[in-house]
């Protein structure tokens, strides 16, 4: 039988390190560090982070940049590899479309 992965999502920073957050940035061609990654989710006025919880390991993100009060713009959405094909991305777009419903895009 494979290996059941548990996904928790959560909408801060909470109890995440940067040990948390390594073999995100694949392909680029300067790939961020942990340190950095961390400055991005704390600098983001909107974030939703999907933690593998047998692994305790941040397995997706998604940011979102936002006035507040109508426009917001989505820079990173990001989901380690070996994680694909399990509908994470989805679930993160979807949690943060959830955060920012109260925007006003007339």
């Amino acid at each position: 039988m494979p290996h059941l992965k548990m996904i928790y999502y959560q909408t801060t920073l909470n109890g995440i390190t940067t040990s948390m957050l390594t073999g995100f940035f694949v392909g680029w061609r300067s790939p961020h560090t942990s340190q950095t990654h961390y400055q991005i989710l704390h600098n983001s006025d909107f974030i939703v982070l999907a933690i593998d919880t047998t692994t305790n390991h941040v397995v997706g993100f998604i940011t979102c940049i936002s006035d507040g009060i109508q426009s917001a713009f989505i820079p990173l959405l990001e989901v380690l590899p070996s994680y694909h094909r399990q509908s994470i991305g989805s679930e993160l777009v979807r949690r943060l479309l959830a955060q920012i419903e109260h925007l006003r895009c007339d």
